[in-house]
């Protein structure tokens, strides 16, 4: 089938009047798919409210026992029950000395009065290279 006879198809089916039973059809299907998604999200709805039920009751159901009363000890038999401890003497403090450190002095080569960071020597005898500050 090419464009011209697609065309005129349509046209055709322009032309005829849609069937009123069709237009029921197609809105029944439609209420019915509308009401299938309500009932669904109902579900939803229902189900996640259970789920936070039955966590909040988990909750309650195992929560930890209350706690256990300890007795109170007085002063005279904690002093019976603990055996007496006699005191060390302190370690005697030995001072700490901080050794210092001699300053070098790097030794830099002079050449008549100028100082020289870098000296380089060439093959040729007469020639010397001289980098200065």
């Amino acid at each position: 089938m090419n464009e011209e006879e697609m065309r005129e198809l349509f046209r055709e089916m322009r032309d005829e009047p849609v069937p009123a039973d069709s237009l029921a059809r197609v809105r029944a299907g439609v209420d019915r798919r509308v009401q299938k998604r309500r009932q669904l999200f109902g579900w939803k709805i229902a189900a996640s409210l259970a789920m936070a039920g039955f966590i909040v009751g988990a909750f309650f159901l195992l929560r930890p026992g209350k706690p256990v009363a300890i007795e109170q000890v007085s002063p005279p038999e904690i002093a019976q029950v603990l055996p007496v401890q006699v005191e060390s003497p302190a370690p005697p403090k030995i001072p700490v000395r901080v050794a210092s450190h001699p300053r070098r002095a790097r030794p830099r080569p002079v050449v008549e009065g100028v100082p020289v960071s870098i000296r380089i020597e060439t093959p040729d005898p007469d020639v010397v290279i001289l980098l200065v500050n």
